[in-house]
């Protein structure tokens, strides 16, 4: 028996929030066996090989899965996990002791309403990701001066330009980050500048010489295109963007509707600009507060499982792309918290490297420890 609680009203709704973006992997990547086995046997037919887009990888794929009987009954939608805790103990109790799992896991819920109960559990998956936890686009990490406050004006998706083009076309648009997201919003911006009146871009990037995330002869093609595209505008060749490598954001305030941005260079040197507009794409990290009263040995650098992330450390240090890594193994997913998982995005922590496939994979080896885990639980 299970429970599977989700935030928000319906199935994938963090990748509608992405949801008009091209994955750079093909469908052949992103469908597990297991799937495969429940759906038409024809789903995909003969486009196996086509990149689809966040709303087509949710509407062919994530919600006919909701739909199936096995999975149906078990959702629970506008259920968001807040906190998760043992029952009548805390972090700091029966360490190392066997009695931590002769207690059920406490989960607190909320509803978009706020209303707040609770459930209990004998084993917990956090499979909460990191999408509802963008960076702060501050130096560091952190908020910049003047940023939560002007958290209104951020944005922090990347923006939908077919949708939206009223929104950003003749505005003065500073863009904060350099990986992929960056990349895609700078692009897509630069497009809107050749088909009329489009934005100007202050593109602001902490390295003064990214990397881009390039791979050779990437196998990937449309990953390859986008960072061959990111290195030719971060050089000037678009007269709607304007690149600030080097540079990160020192302080933010309003000035009469718009928000004036200091910019500070390695060298010390600063730039006061102002702008209409601030896109802030530097990435995003997982709650870890939902698991603070459980026992869960993070990395000291990445804020994921320890062994997971020494693993991954581990096969970074070879420099093989990520395409290669395939699941570290279930010993990897272990927690001194009995019957806890972290799965998915959020078990990479800060390492962007991950897969759906690795996530499939973490589920099989996930099952295969609980199903020991529960076995002595009813024994016992």
């Amino acid at each position: 028996p299970f429970v599977l609680y989700e935030a928000s009203t319906e199935v994938g709704a963090n990748i509608r929030g992405w949801g008009h973006v091209e994955l750079f992997s093909p469908w052949s990547m992103n469908v597990s066996p297991r799937m495969r086995r429940h759906l038409a046997s024809d789903f995909l037919s003969e486009q196996e090989e086509e990149c689809p887009t966040g709303n087509e990888f949710v509407d062919r794929l994530l919600r006919p899965l909701s739909l199936l009987p096995a999975l149906r009954e078990g959702i629970r939608y506008d259920a968001e996990v807040v906190a998760v805790s043992r029952e009548g103990l805390l972090k700091h109790h029966e360490i190392g002791t066997s009695r931590r799992k002769e207690r059920p896991f406490r989960i607190l819920l909320r509803d978009r309403g706020g209303r707040e109960w609770t459930e209990r559990a004998s084993a917990v998956l956090d499979c909460t990701g990191t999408w509802r936890h963008p960076n702060a686009l501050g130096d560091g990490g952190i908020p910049a001066p003047g940023e939560r406050a002007l958290d209104e004006r951020i944005r922090r998706t990347i923006p939908d330009l077919a949708r939206e083009r009223e929104q950003w076309e003749g505005r003065r648009v500073l863009l904060v980050g350099g990986g992929h997201s960056a990349q895609t919003a700078v692009r897509d911006l630069a497009d809107l500048a050749t088909g009329g009146r489009g934005a100007r871009v202050l593109w602001a990037v902490r390295s003064e010489a990214p990397d881009w995330g390039a791979v050779p002869d990437d196998p990937l093609p449309r990953r390859g295109a986008l960072t061959g595209t990111a290195e030719e505008l971060a050089r000037g060749n678009s007269r709607a963007v304007e690149p600030r490598l080097g540079s990160v954001v020192d302080s933010l305030e309003p000035v009469n509707g718009r928000t004036r941005v200091q910019l500070r260079r390695e060298d010390g040197s600063t730039e006061k600009v102002e702008v209409d507009r601030i896109l802030s794409l530097t990435g995003s990290v997982g709650d870890h507060g939902i698991y603070r009263q459980l026992q869960v040995h993070e990395c000291y650098a990445t804020s994921g499982p320890m062994s997971l992330a020494a693993a991954l450390l581990g096969a970074q240090a070879e420099g093989a792309d990520c395409l290669a890594q395939e699941s570290h193994g279930p010993d990897t997913l272990l927690n001194p918290e009995p019957g806890f998982f972290i799965l998915g995005q959020k078990s990479y922590g800060r390492n962007n490297t991950f897969l759906l496939r690795v996530g499939w994979s973490q589920v099989d080896e996930a099952f295969q420890s609980l199903d020991g885990f529960l076995r002595k639980g009813a024994q016992g």
